[in-house]
């Protein structure tokens, strides 16, 4: 009798550990994540500018202002069309390089640690850097070399500027995926392989219904984080283009930006990201429910 007793007594003063241990955390989770996203949400439907000690409830008017507006229209193609084009780079390339670096290759261990590299840099520093290249470094190029389309800087061209940024945003965000991929890699059984290839299937069918359904769970992964990475680029732009050239880059994160702390429409900003917010809610758990019909258990 004595002996569950000391046992409950220990699990109890064990829980109360545990649990004193989670309260400041707790706390600090409160404080900087729930509570600023229920002030947005507040803010959301008031006019407060971010100054103005009087706030007025104005009910889903800054929501109508926001659907209404052809600027913010504007920047929801902007993003989805990057996020698009980012998705398909990162989820396609990263993958050819797991297989290509999972295969026996000579050197994979050097290539291993060389294209992790760029993950470990800030994006901020990134952006400066290659805006340097491409407004300076190529045109000058170019113009020592005579090949006139290479003077005029694709940053400053409104149909070419989103592309630059993307080529920075692939050449940075391909070393995770890769990782993830390399790891889903070493789930698939060689047993199945092997079978396959006594049973005289290629290379691509042994891809295709052996490797590619173990990997639908890292595909997943991969799919949300570079699709939230793209709907909610703003470093690289912020440091590339600032929005420009004529807003041609502009992106929801930075349209955010601009209202919240440069045109002082803070109650605009909240609205929108909210809105931004919802959108990578929507289209994340429709990957994911897709992608829970593809797995293999």
């Amino acid at each position: 009798m004595n002996q569950p007793r000391k046992r409950m007594t220990f699990y109890r003063k064990q829980s109360i550990i545990f649990t004193l241990f989670a309260i400041p955390q707790t706390i600090l989770y409160v404080m900087f994540f729930i509570a600023p996203i229920i002030g947005g949400i507040v803010y959301s439907f008031t006019d407060y500018n971010g100054i103005s000690k009087e706030i007025h409830f104005v009910g889903l008017n800054n929501y109508k202002t926001v659907f209404g507006n052809s600027r913010f229209i504007k920047t929801v193609i902007f993003n989805f069309k990057y996020s698009a084009l980012l998705v398909i780079c990162i989820v396609s390339l990263s993958l050819l390089l797991a297989i290509i670096l999972n295969s026996k290759i000579k050197g994979k261990t050097f290539f291993r640690s060389m294209f992790f590299f760029p993950a470990v840099l800030p994006l901020l520093t990134m952006g400066l850097v290659f805006n340097s290249i491409i407004t300076k470094g190529i045109p000058q190029l170019g113009a020592t070399l005579g090949i006139e389309s290479w003077q005029i800087s694709l940053l400053s061209r409104p149909n070419t500027a989103m592309y630059a940024i993307l080529f920075v945003a692939i050449w940075q965000g391909l070393a995770i995926p890769t990782v993830l991929f390399l790891a889903g890699l070493q789930t698939v059984p060689e047993e199945l392989m092997e079978s396959a290839s006594l049973d005289g299937a290629t290379g691509w069918q042994k891809f295709q219904f052996i490797t590619l359904p173990f990997l639908v769970p890292t595909l997943t992964m991969v799919f949300v984080l570079t699709l939230k990475q793209g709907l909610m680029v703003f470093d690289l732009i912020m440091s590339m283009t600032q929005g420009g050239p004529a807003g041609a880059t502009e992106s929801m994160a930075m349209l955010i930006y601009n209202h919240g702390f440069v045109e002082r429409r803070l109650s605009v900003a909240m609205a929108e990201a909210l809105i931004l917010a919802i959108l990578v809610c929507i289209v994340s758990f429709i990957q994911i429910v897709w992608s829970n019909k593809k797995r293999i258990y």
